[in-house]
């Protein structure tokens, strides 16, 4: 419902009694949903001696100490993805906007598969994790979190900054020349396979200027252009090619076809990318400023310039998180939504809500206005009052593919012209802020989402941005959004906002509420009662990593899995994970086991179980040392720490699983305990938060 309230799906029953959480259950879960790992002794008796108290200490110690901190992090930036929209774009379709149809991450017919060794999939990776590492970040530097909407400071790769760069460059990709463009850059590729060093081809003075090498890839080498001739390997083939898509392509390992048009001579084929695992995973900050008419960009392939910079300076606006690649990816525009998706979704990430057709506020003025919803009292213009006029903070500096390439063609057949706006900025009219910015820039827009207040309570207002990043969070740790009208929870937004925006003051006030604990009764309780939710898979996959010490244990962000990790990651993609809709106020968050996330869970738990017990190398449990075996699963897999009443009882539990495992026909102390590691994996503690 409007405002973040609760919905109980219409169910006329009232909750069940409240009952306290006891205080190993309030840690177990917290512990849990912040660095995926069970709680200790200590953990308990801190809460158990010292209630909401002692919990914050612990978050604190958590959130900062080098221990934990990773995990934390890893926790926070998985969330921030989700927060922002940074995720869930399919690259091969959703980039054609801004890396253009055939062009950017468009391989064509052969698809992704053309593509030689993982330098792309780490590029999509660092896509959607960009702006989640530039939040964290700041969180790190203990800056204001409010930074998200106003920042031009990104957290980038060498491969982000090139790939922000090319988003800039002209659209010369092979068909352009039907919309009456040029190619502004000639290049060529030796076929031949011999190496060529990169130094040399951005040396003017060298024979091999703007000559690309060809080698084969260490992966994918088998793909031979869908059994057409590649021409990959022959000696003193030079090919001539022009256009800085192509050569984008090149860069990530994908060699197009020659000549592109008509009959090829040489076909698309699979190269070594010229990004290496460094330019991957190079991580500093990079400040974004407006080019002016006299600045040249650097070029998207001269990456050892590109390793250093800490600037880029851009024709294309780039402001917090609603102007990122990620963001324009996933809610592409065009010449008829012309970025009102964008402008919507933008509102809901920031303040937890969005237009509704009952809006009672007049804009200022008709800036942007689109005439076919103008008339008052028609279906449309409760909404498009208010949305087109705020819509031209991104359509006066963006064309509608998310470019600059003003007046655009909708592609190479031709398209309705989408002149440059004369003016910029636009008007914001959102709750209580109606400020007319024509003039402006999109760098306005983050203070203006920042001055939105929640005015339910007059008494008591507050940032709209304080209360969807709480209600953000409160899903993320109950799947379910608590009451906004609740006092506890305006408590905690309001401590977060006085705060200055401090994300680990908000994590410490949150986790450590009774809304998140169950501590005591709150009216989020009242209506829809306490919450016990199953690990979702980024949770579930996380804690079992991090309590196991392997990295990725389900293997979801292996940029190029082997067949037994293909497996994992099958299973474990059918476990439900945190996700965001279209025009969705609240996270979407399954709560509830279904059969299905019964049967995933059961065999991601039994796939794991022999990569950890027994295993050829950096085994965690041995058959022959059962009695440690089923007490560290206990503590470690199911979060009964040694003086949890439930402790004896699980170990028990067990024992007796593992017993009848070894006594079933076939049954060998390596498969009992093997099954005995899913049956722990399984339980409800380890599949489950709030128990």
């Amino acid at each position: 419902m409007p405002g973040g309230g609760l919905d109980t799906g219409g169910s006329t029953a009232a909750p069940a009694p409240f009952e306290a959480t006891a205080a190993s259950v309030a840690v177990r879960k917290v512990k849990n949903l912040l660095v995926g790992l069970p709680p200790t002794n200590d953990d308990v008796a801190a809460v158990t001696t010292s209630g909401a108290a002692g919990l914050q200490q612990l978050i604190s110690t958590w959130m900062s100490d080098p221990t934990f901190q990773p995990l934390f992090r890893d926790k926070m930036v998985g969330f921030f993805r989700n927060a922002f929209q940074q995720t869930g774009f399919i690259p091969t379709e959703d980039f054609k906007h801004q890396l253009l149809e055939n062009g950017g991450f468009d391989f064509g017919p052969f698809g992704t598969g053309a593509v030689g060794d993982d330098a792309y999939y780490r590029i999509i990776q660092n896509i959607q994790d960009s702006f989640a590492m530039t939040a964290w970040q700041l969180v790190a530097e203990n800056r204001p979190f409010s930074e998200v909407l106003t920042t031009q400071r990104y957290r980038m790769t060498t491969a982000m900054k090139a790939l922000y760069l090319q988003v800039e460059m002209p659209n010369d990709q092979p068909y352009a020349s039907f919309g009456g463009k040029v190619s502004t850059v000639a290049w060529k590729v030796d076929m031949s396979g011999n190496a060529i060093p990169l130094a040399d081809t951005l040396n003017p003075s060298s024979p091999n200027y703007l000559v690309f090498d060809d080698q084969a890839p260490a992966t994918a080498s088998g793909f031979k252009g869908g059994g057409f001739t590649t021409c990959q390997g022959t000696a003193g083939l030079v090919n001539d090619y022009s256009g800085y898509a192509d050569l984008w392509q090149r860069l990530v390992g994908f060699t197009q076809r020659h000549p592109f048009a008509a009959q090829p001579d040489c076909w698309e084929h699979a190269s070594k990318p010229y990004f290496t695992l460094d330019d991957t995973q190079d991580w500093t900050w990079v400040t974004i400023s407006p080019k002016s008419s006299s600045d040249t960009y650097p070029q998207p392939y001269d990456l050892p310039t590109l390793r250093g910079l800490t600037e880029l300076k851009l024709a294309l606006p780039r402001v917090g998180f609603f102007s990122t690649p990620a963001f324009l990816a996933l809610w592409n525009t065009n010449d008829s939504n012309q970025h009102r998706v964008t402008a919507n979704q933008t509102l809901l990430v920031a303040l937890g809500e969005s237009f509704t057709g009952d809006s009672v506020i007049v804009p200022v003025s008709t800036t942007g206005l689109d005439a076919n919803h103008s008339v008052d009292g028609t279906e449309c213009f409760g909404c498009h009052k208010s949305l087109d006029p705020m819509r031209s903070f991104w359509a006066g500096q963006l064309d509608y593919n998310d470019r600059n390439d003003f007046p655009q063609r909708g592609n190479f057949m031709g398209g309705a012209a989408n002149p440059r706006p004369a003016k910029t900025g636009g008007v914001f009219a959102f709750a209580d802020v109606n400020v007319d910015k024509t003039g402006g820039t999109l760098a306005d827009l983050g203070n203006l989402l920042l001055g939105v207040h929640d005015l339910s309570d007059p008494s008591q207002p507050i940032t709209r941005f304080a209360m969807g990043f709480t209600q953000k969070l409160c899903a993320f740790a109950n799947s379910t959004p608590c009451l906004e009208s609740d006092p506890e929870f305006r408590r905690v937004a309001l401590a977060f906002e006085k705060s200055n925006f401090s994300f680990p003051v908000l994590i410490k006030e949150l986790f450590s509420s009774p809304l998140v604990t169950g501590a005591s009764s709150t009216a989020t309780f009242e209506q829809g009662g306490m919450s016990v939710s199953i690990a979702r898979r980024d949770q579930f996959c996380q804690a079992l990593s991090n309590r196991l010490m392997r990295t990725d244990i389900c293997s979801i962000s292996v940029p190029l899995p082997t067949a037994a990790q293909k497996t994992t990651l099958g299973i474990a993609n059918n476990i439900p994970a945190d996700a965001f809709g279209r025009g969705s106020e609240n996270l979407v968050t399954p709560a509830d086991p279904t059969l299905f996330f019964r049967a995933a869970s059961e065999m991601l738990c039994e796939d794991i179980a022999i990569k950890v017990v027994d295993a050829a190398t950096n085994t965690v449990y041995s058959s022959a040392d059962v009695s440690n075996s089923i007490s560290d699963m206990v503590q470690r897999i199911m979060g009964y720490p040694l003086s949890d009443p439930h402790y004896a009882q699980a170990v028990q539990i067990l024992t007796d699983h593992y017993t009848a495992a070894k006594s079933a026909a076939g049954g060998t102390a390596t498969k009992a305990m093997q099954s005995t590691f899913a049956a722990a994996c399984q339980s409800p503690t380890s599949l489950s938060f709030g128990l």
